[in-house]
């Protein structure tokens, strides 16, 4: 993948959004709802006065969160994973005890347990001498639902009594809610996470219904939308289904018929079904509408392409492939 689509794909995902500054992160007004895309239900917090800088998927499919209350130096990060068996309250609770046996050093006193709205709390202070750092303190949270496990830590830097009160808030502020319908962007999220670790079974079917808004609802920008199309005809063509890989990308060319990666991933899947002279084909219209085009990103060598290394010693298809990668004149 070329290294700009995985840059974009990593921004999708949501993991990579870290905002440069805090103007440029989303401010939530209130109440703030994160679930995983196959559940029914979500995780509530109060986050006023917070500012997202990354929400999205991580590429092991964790659901995260990260926000900033910058004018109380509070930080908030929010992650739900799920499991292959049920998730429990010891389950909570083995997960907050290993956090307690590597959170503070040796020489800080030891995490304090208690409980926030009914949920099982670590809280504890690290002190710091360097010059020019400030204490820190922090509050580790687990609840459970389903098989799946959500972790909340919250931390202060120059911490006080009222500050800490102000952590213990956005716990006591929890609940389990009905989750928004998912949108477009949320199922490419889910499905952009297998992709990434290779897994292009399990992102098929979240790309399918990702695909399927779009053709109704239009919402994501061009970019991904591109992106999108382009994940779904590879994830179908990797896993070896050659027709859905086709139809997916004639519908790509069929609302941008000059887009040359459509052309480009088009001459791959011929080259799947072994159709040579159509896959020269999509190749010479890749080359020549990405010539035309102000598109950045070149296309790759076909040479060097292993889709088309079955057609590499055939003399009309290597002239072709040697004279596509010759400069424009």
């Amino acid at each position: 993948m070329p290294s700009a689509m995985k840059q974009l794909l990593a921004s999708a995902l949501g993991y990579a959004l870290m905002a440069s500054g805090a103007g440029l992160a989303e401010e939530i007004p209130h109440q703030r709802s994160i679930a995983l895309i196959d559940k029914t239900w979500a995780v509530s917090l109060d986050m006023t006065g917070y500012r997202v800088q990354a929400d999205g998927v991580k590429p092991d499919s964790r659901r995260y969160v990260l926000a900033t209350n910058d004018a109380a130096a509070m930080q908030l990060s929010v992650t739900l994973e799920a499991v292959s068996g049920q998730a429990t309250e010891q389950g909570c609770l083995a997960h907050l005890h290993r956090i307690a046996q590597t959170a503070a050093a040796p020489s800080h006193a030891g995490p304090t347990r208690t409980e926030i709205n009914q949920l099982p709390v670590f809280e504890y202070l690290l002190h710091e001498t360097s010059a020019g750092r400030t204490d820190q303190f922090h509050l580790f949270a687990c609840t459970n639902k389903d098989n799946v496990y959500a972790d909340i830590h919250l931390s202060h830097s120059g911490t006080t009594t009222v500050d800490a009160s102000q952590l213990r808030k956005v716990l006591e502020s929890l609940s389990i809610v009905a989750a928004a319908q998912p949108g477009s962007l949320d199922y490419f999220r889910a499905g952009s996470a297998p992709y990434l670790q290779g897994q292009f079974k399990q992102a098929i079917p979240h790309y399918e219904r990702a695909v399927a808004l779009e053709r109704t609802n239009p919402s994501l920008d061009k970019a991904l939308w591109r992106l999108l199309v382009h994940n779904l005809g590879v994830a179908y063509r990797r896993s070896g289904d050659l027709a859905r890989a086709k139809t997916t990308i004639d519908y790509g060319l069929s609302q941008e018929p000059a887009n040359p990666s459509f052309h480009y991933d088009l001459a791959r899947t011929y080259a799947g079904m072994n159709e040579r002279d159509r896959a020269m084909q999509s190749l010479h219209d890749a080359f020549l509408h990405f010539r035309r085009s102000n598109d950045r990103e070149p296309i790759p060598d076909p040479r060097q392409d292993v889709s088309f290394g079955r057609f590499m010693l055939d003399p009309a298809f290597r002239t072709l492939t040697e004279s596509l990668m010759q400069p424009a004149i």
